[in-house]
């Protein structure tokens, strides 16, 4: 029994004319008559009453039961065939702060794109002062931030947590050596502050940079002692292009930012997921 054969006896019966039929399926009337009849054989049962003396029928018994179902069944293949159309496509305008988009941004948007592969993504890398501002005038929708403040108004949950330290291309003092920051506003900038004043250090001189990758190459050029997430790094370390100053170690959340509240199985919910699976 194919979905045609119902298409067609179900278009004949609430056209109730074969020609009519025809020209609405544009179908041939021979082929009309066809299926009308290969569907009767399937079901083994008479669908319509013909008369001798007049083109017009009525359905039997049997018919009319087969309309209601086939109407039924027409239906959900309407439905099936729409499934493809039926895409979860909308936007999302993500903010990151530049350490949390060198550590977890690239990965975390391939696996929200496996996850939702219609999702249209606006990528915002910026300090986290920027980033607050932009969740404030709500110009984006979440943010991937490694700093707290200004977040009070907002939903804040822990995703991951980062270690970060000084790095040289060799055993460098901190007392006496330029010291390669983040700039001002940076949440890096803030604990390497606040380390420096923690432990009373003077730098002799801070170089800023708004770059990571910039600042671990100047480190590595011997410009200076860089402070920056040790996953950011793993490979000069292993080169040994780059060692750890020790004992000055910093461990930090990351945090992913938003401003509704997010429900099991929400979209945000899940994004929160899978960004906690990544670390």
């Amino acid at each position: 029994m194919q979905i045609d054969w119902i298409r067609t006896f179900v278009t004949l019966a609430q056209l109730q004319h074969f020609t009519k039929t025809s020209e609405f399926l544009n179908l041939s009337q021979p082929t009309v008559s066809v299926h009308i009849k290969k569907l009767e054989q399937a079901l083994g049962v008479a669908l319509i009453s013909r008369s001798s003396n007049s083109p017009a029928f009525q359905l039997t018994p049997a018919g009319q039961k087969v309309y209601e179902q086939g109407k039924k069944m027409l239906e959900i293949a309407r439905s099936m065939e729409h499934i493809h159309d039926e895409k979860e496509e909308f936007h999302l305008r993500i903010g990151s702060t530049h350490t949390v988009s060198d550590v977890l941004l690239p990965d975390f948007v391939k696996q929200l794109k496996l996850m939702y592969p219609h999702a249209h993504l606006q990528l915002r890398i910026n300090n986290h002062e920027t980033i607050v501002e932009e969740l404030n005038h709500g110009e984006i929708d979440f943010a991937l931030v490694e700093g707290t403040k200004g977040l009070e108004p907002f939903q804040v949950e822990v995703i991951a947590r980062d270690e970060i330290r000084f790095f040289a291309s060799n055993r460098m003092s901190l007392e006496s050596s330029p010291i390669i920051l983040r700039e001002l506003g940076s949440g890096t900038r803030e604990y390497a502050d606040d380390l420096l004043r923690s432990e009373r250090i003077q730098p002799v001189e801070i170089l800023e940079a708004s770059s990571h990758s910039l600042i671990k190459q100047l480190a590595i050029r011997g410009l200076g002692i860089a402070f920056l997430s040790t996953s950011m790094v793993k490979e000069e370390l292993r080169q040994g292009k780059l060692v750890p100053i020790d004992p000055f170690v910093v461990y930090r959340p990351f945090y992913f930012v938003h401003a509704g509240k997010s429900g099991e199985g929400s979209v945000v919910d899940n994004l929160v997921q899978l960004v906690k699976g990544l670390s």
